[in-house]
């Protein structure tokens, strides 16, 4: 038997994501807000969008969210992937108006509908030991 196919991984090295990803590894989900002005952006980027300011910190959100949009995959884009079919990538809006990428994994992908509340799972990788974002359906 040959080695199982890996993950596909982001680059958690990447500066402008960095803080993201170890929110993640620590059970947080955190994103961008500028020191200069407040204003919280997804995704991160090197300057403010309201103000061009080039300071930020990383707050916690809420864990809690409503499906925005969302498409379910039948196909696998990566070798990885196959054993996970059907699972769902969805757009999940937070109370503030952001709105997050993640997956949603199980048997339940197919009844994720716009509109349902949905809280934040931290699935962590055990191989490379990246912790990603999934969207699951709340019980309230």
């Amino acid at each position: 038997m040959g080695n199982p196919v890996q993950r596909p991984l982001p680059d958690i090295e990447d500066p402008l994501y960095q803080a993201h990803f170890q929110g993640l590894k620590d059970q947080q989900l955190r994103v961008q807000q500028c020191d200069a002005c407040g204003q919280l952006q997804w995704p991160p980027r090197d300057l403010c969008k309201q103000c061009h300011g080039d300071r930020f910190h990383w707050p916690v959100m809420p864990d809690q969210a409503v499906v925005y949009t969302y498409s379910v995959v039948y196909r696998a884009p990566h070798p990885w992937f196959k054993d996970h079919l059907p699972y769902a990538i969805v757009v999940a809006e937070l109370e503030n108006g952001l709105r997050l990428l993640g997956n949603a994994f199980g048997a339940d992908v197919e009844k994720i509908q716009c509109g349902v509340r949905v809280k934040v799972h931290f699935q962590q990788d055990e191989d490379s030991g990246v912790c990603f974002l999934q969207w699951v359906p709340t019980t309230s």
